[in-house]
């Protein structure tokens, strides 16, 4: 009698822990997590902050309970991936807790924007790919010199899904030469050369002078004459002010500003974030 009621508490127990098992967040299938960076410390972190957070779209429940089910949606996997990012690099709960906000509306807006002024000389990749990138930058901001590049680079990745545009912001508390070199900037498209122009403002940020632009239209075999005549017509500088334009009335206020199908992007302008950010994009647009 006690082996039987021995053998019933055992099977018992193993009915209880069975659900435990199966729910088991599936570490190796979150997108862009390094897992040879996870602990047990982190795992459990990441675990208790999966069960205070709300998924975002897809399943209506923890990211917890969204991750852990037999088939998890997309986004369960990319706020759950999101959050063990966060936590590998240390960050505080109630940080982690407001990006996971800001991953959510750059994800599912109120409100997408629209693009006037779009250039087919201004943008690289396919122009009926389904994710456009635009980007609001400047020659002369220091944080556009690391994004846009990492945003070109990343772009074959993508295998034709993504089209990159890029709109001219200059700000003047750059640098005195922002509007001017913007301005050269489509003196080279107007030779089909914008983006290796941009790749080398960008290689050579802290050199901007007139005569080194001159220089680099000259390594990129330019037509200087008609680099230089196109430099400083006025029409130059209508289009950058129509650019500028375009991204105030969009409220766009700083540097590198990105939007990714028309969805303003809030996360942290890292290669990783952006990287998954895109990659979730291309996921909703099938």
């Amino acid at each position: 009698m006690k082996r039987s009621l021995s053998l019933f508490a055992a099977l018992l127990a193993l009915t209880v822990a069975l659900p435990v098992l199966a729910a088991e967040v599936p570490w190796t299938s979150l997108p862009n997590v390094e897992v040879s960076k996870l602990d047990d410390d982190i795992k459990a972190r990441a675990i208790s902050l999966m069960k205070e957070e709300a998924c975002y779209h897809e399943c209506e429940d923890t990211v917890f309970n969204c991750v852990t089910q037999s088939k998890p949606s997309d986004t369960a996997l990319r706020a759950a991936g999101f959050i063990t990012r966060q936590v590998i690099k240390g960050k505080p709960n109630t940080q982690i807790h407001s990006e996971l906000m800001d991953r959510a509306r750059s994800v599912h807006p109120f409100k997408t924007a629209t693009f006037k002024g779009l250039r087919k000389s201004l943008m690289m990749g396919e122009a009926k790919a389904p994710v456009r990138i635009v980007v609001f930058a400047d020659f002369d901001c220091p944080f556009c010199r690391v994004v846009s590049p990492m945003l070109r680079q990343m772009l074959p990745d993508f295998d034709g899904k993504v089209a990159y545009f890029f709109f001219f912001f200059p700000v003047k508390g750059h640098g005195p030469l922002a509007v001017e070199t913007s301005r050269a900037g489509i003196a080279a498209a107007d030779q089909k050369k914008f983006w290796e122009f941009h790749d080398i403002m960008y290689s050579n940020f802290e050199a901007h002078s007139e005569s080194e632009i001159e220089g680099y239209a000259q390594k990129l075999g330019l037509d200087l004459e008609r680099f230089k005549k196109v430099w400083h017509h006025d029409k130059t500088l209508e289009v950058v002010s129509a650019s500028k334009k375009e991204g105030l009335r969009l409220g766009v206020k700083s540097t590198p500003t990105i939007y990714i199908n028309g969805k303003r992007y809030f996360g942290e302008k890292t290669e990783v974030e952006l990287r998954d950010r895109i990659e979730e994009e291309i996921a909703l647009t099938n």
